[in-house]
């Protein structure tokens, strides 16, 4: 009978470790950020990746610049249409039968929160004015539809697809998996958010993931969040200065694609690395939730 010290006596080496080749994936809002890096990790290490995105100029552009074996691959559809993501994993059943590994990352963030006032400085008419216009209720519902709700539902539009994975072993030692791409602002709780509905929606997303681990158990099907800081974006372009990233990051830069790929590829890669990991939250922020009072 099998020990278990068997199980320590050797260590195997780094592309069996860390190795995603003939993984199929799907990651939603893949044309750029950190959809994008995800992808581009996976794909230049041996995956087949499918971006999905409702612009499809942006996500050709994407497939055409950073592609390095063609094995990117741009497919149009919308996050928030349940018919959308169904016709995305009908034409994915059509050409593999099979999802190793799908990533909700397409995310939406709007009404900034402005700076708000310490006690003294304004009425609590005036406070109370700014909270008011934090979010409209159009922005708060769209915050949900897309951060939470469609992950949700992409989820399930893919849950046969995953499972068909599971059924080949197409992966040794390794189970099909769910990823939601959700935020370090999701354990925030200070005043100085990047936005009231986006941070509660993230807050949502992240819980959406822990419950799909125990959704999914019995299936083999695993779930885990990242929960990313400051990493560059469409989102965020145009708003975060180096100085503000000096004083809000302690190792005072943003994220890159090697953070981003090193992570995503420990996650996703075969038995031995990220095959054991289920139902945990990934932050990677450079400590940027040290500063701030958090759930974290």
């Amino acid at each position: 009978m099998p020990s278990a010290c068997d199980n320590v006596k050797g260590l195997a080496d780094t592309p069996t470790l860390f190795g995603v080749d003939g993984l199929v994936a799907v990651v939603t809002g893949g044309g750029t950020g950190i959809g994008l890096m995800i992808a581009k990790a996976l794909e230049h290490n041996g995956a087949v990746v499918y971006i999905v995105g409702r612009r499809l100029q942006v996500l050709e552009e994407a497939a055409r610049e950073h592609s390095r074996r063609g094995s990117l691959i741009p497919l149009q559809g919308d996050v928030t249409s349940r018919e959308s993501m169904q016709a995305v994993a009908e034409t994915i059943r059509q050409k593999h039968g099979y999802v190793n590994l799908l990533v909700n990352n397409a995310g939406l963030a709007k009404s900034f929160l402005p700076k708000l006032p310490g006690p003294g400085e304004v009425d609590m008419k005036k406070y109370q004015e700014l909270l008011w216009n934090a979010g409209s209720p159009r922005e708060f519902s769209g915050a949900f539809d897309v951060n939470v709700t469609s992950a949700w539902y992409c989820a399930v539009a893919f849950l046969d697809l995953l499972d068909s994975a599971n059924k080949r072993g197409n992966m040794p030692g390794v189970t099909s998996q769910i990823i939601t791409v959700s935020s370090g602002g999701a354990f925030r709780k200070d005043d100085k958010v990047f936005s009231v509905p986006y941070t509660l929606s993230k807050s949502a997303a992240t819980h959406l993931g822990k419950m799909l681990a125990h959704f999914l158990k019995d299936w083999n099907i695993r779930s885990n969040i990242i929960a990313p800081g400051i990493f560059p974006s469409e989102m965020i372009e145009g708003l975060i200065s180096q100085e503000y990233i000096n004083a809000g990051v302690p190792l005072h830069r943003a994220g890159s694609i090697d953070d981003m790929g090193g992570l995503i590829l420990f996650l996703a890669s075969r038995a031995q690395a990220g095959a054991y990991m289920n139902g945990t939250v990934q932050l990677i922020d450079g400590g940027r939730l040290l500063l701030y009072p958090s759930t974290y």
